[in-house]
């Protein structure tokens, strides 16, 4: 954990400052988020770094370096700035990624939007985030169609008067790149992930390029050097939620992992995947937790090669805990609550 400081004020003005008793985490005040989590891309090029659990379809780390660079230009070519925000609408897609990154590396802002949201709040989103640009796909098109913003469409169907996203790839790598570069730096806005309204209205959360470096360094999906490369994670929490992009997406690249990449949750399909590709670590829900204790054991289940779940957003019944250790004891368990982590915690490192 990293350096947790409170500061309170007395009458007189005096300062009392409460900190961790732990060590605080160095961060690197150089770099930017996509700098940051792609640093020694090159070295795993080959590596898959996003696959398909359906189609497997995927990237490398070459590719998605390549495609980063290129959508990133091709962004400051449509005339994105530093400060302008991009609305990303779309389920999870092994694009998603170079995506984010894409926009950031622009100097551009990422807002994430739930495709399942309706239309009407899908253009609210993009009123208040005073959008420039929407990213989202042919089956979501018709939600953003009438915002009246420019459209990238990402997929195998084009759509007429949008920007189909491989033909805007190929260009940006052909075109030249005088006139258009950027200046990024830490204390730049790179995200505006909308909260869930708990406490009222959803509202945009300004995040800097900082902001998400510093929760990756101390983060607890963060893995040791000899796990660098090794790491296969189930990629399955919705990416335009700030825990699936910083996380799953953000903190697997930096350690160079692997994304199985699933759009949408059917028990049976998750355990496939979690079978044929070897994955490690799983961040899930209860609900999928419970599932997997009610599945029958079979000889599938015996192909797991799952080392840790971790369950978030809703308490864990610790009946299931207790029903879910009995069938996989050789699965650690990290249950987290709105900052509170619990018994059964999961290091990676």
């Amino acid at each position: 954990m990293g350096k947790t400081t409170q500061t309170m004020t007395k009458e007189d003005d005096e300062e009392i400052v409460f900190r961790s008793r732990y060590p605080s985490v160095p961060i690197p005040d150089n770099l930017t988020l996509p700098e940051f989590v792609l640093k020694d891309a090159e070295l795993y090029a080959d590596h898959v770094a996003f696959v398909d659990a359906a189609t497997k379809r995927s990237y490398t780390y070459g590719e998605v370096v390549r495609d980063v660079q290129r959508f990133s230009k091709s962004l400051r070519s449509l005339g994105l700035r530093t400060g302008h925000v991009v609305v990303v609408v779309l389920p999870n897609v092994i694009e998603y990624a170079i995506v984010a990154l894409g926009i950031m590396a622009a100097g551009s802002v990422f807002s994430g939007a739930n495709p399942s949201s309706h239309s009407s709040e899908i253009k609210k989103q993009v009123d208040l985030a005073e959008a420039k640009l929407i990213v989202t796909d042919d089956h979501t098109y018709n939600k953003v169609k009438e915002v009246g913003l420019p459209v990238i469409i990402i997929g195998e169907e084009r759509v007429n008067g949008t920007i189909f996203w491989s033909e805007l790839l190929e260009a940006a790598e052909r075109a030249s790149s005088t006139g258009i570069q950027n200046t990024v730096t830490q204390n730049d806005l790179c995200a505006l992930p909308f909260s869930s309204g708990t406490t009222g209205l959803s509202k945009g959360v300004m995040l800097t390029h900082r902001n998400i470096i510093a929760n990756l360094c101390s983060t607890l999906f963060s893995v040791g050097p000899d796990l660098i490369g090794k790491v296969t994670i189930l990629g399955l929490i919705p990416y335009f939620h700030i825990y699936g992009l910083t996380g799953i997406l953000c903190a697997t690249v930096r350690n160079k992992g692997k994304v199985v990449v699933m759009g949408r949750y059917d028990l049976s399909t998750v355990l496939k995947a979690l079978i044929e590709h070897e994955v490690t670590f799983a961040p899930i829900v209860p609900p999928i937790l419970l599932g997997l204790v009610k599945y029958p054991i079979d000889e599938d289940l015996e192909k797991l090669k799952v080392s840790a779940v971790m369950t978030a957003a809703a308490p864990l019944a610790p009946e299931i805990y207790e029903e879910f250790h009995r069938k996989f004891p050789q699965i650690e368990i990290q249950e987290v609550r709105k900052g509170m982590k619990l018994k059964n915690k999961f290091l990676l490192s």
